[in-house]
């Protein structure tokens, strides 16, 4: 399995959940619910290829290491980046969270995902793997802060 994760994921988890709370504090329940809304949402919104929509389920300060490795900061460059995901053919994504972990006001959470895209020659190929995922609540609700996903290896790479 290709991994993406970097030394700097302890330090994301600590500054994403250093908020105070605006209210009581996070249960396991409630975070295992706002992780599955967030990867319904995902799928629905990869589904409809909506990029503005992909974006807006970031916190504002919200960062996607692509599969790639790069490095995608803030909503607009998200914006940017699933439109040019979509338009590459990509489709047919699929989330199941795993588990949820409470940290401060937020937390952590480990799913699995399926993806089809395209390979070198065009023709649709499905992706597996796992991402890790900091999760946030803010004043408008829950939001990711951190996506990087570990993509396995294929046979054509």
């Amino acid at each position: 399995m290709k991994r993406l994760l970097t030394l700097a994921l302890p330090a994301l988890l600590v500054g994403a959940t250093a908020t105070p709370a605006p209210a009581a504090d996070v249960t396991e329940a409630e975070l295992m619910e706002a992780a599955t809304a967030l990867a319904q949402q995902y799928d629905a919104n990869y589904a409809a290829k909506n990029p503005a929509a992909m974006a807006a389920l970031y916190a504002s300060d919200g960062v996607l290491v692509a599969p790639s490795g790069s490095i995608v900061r803030g909503r607009q460059a998200l914006t940017t980046y699933y439109a040019n995901r979509f338009a590459s053919g990509a489709r047919s994504h699929a989330i199941k969270v795993v588990e949820a972990h409470v940290q401060g006001n937020g937390g952590y959470g480990l799913t699995q995902f399926t993806v089809a895209v395209p390979d070198a020659h065009g023709n649709l190929r499905e992706e597996h793997g796992s991402i890790v995922v900091v999760y946030r609540r803010d004043a408008d609700g829950w939001h990711m802060r951190l996506v990087e996903p570990s993509v396995r290896e294929s046979a054509d790479q």
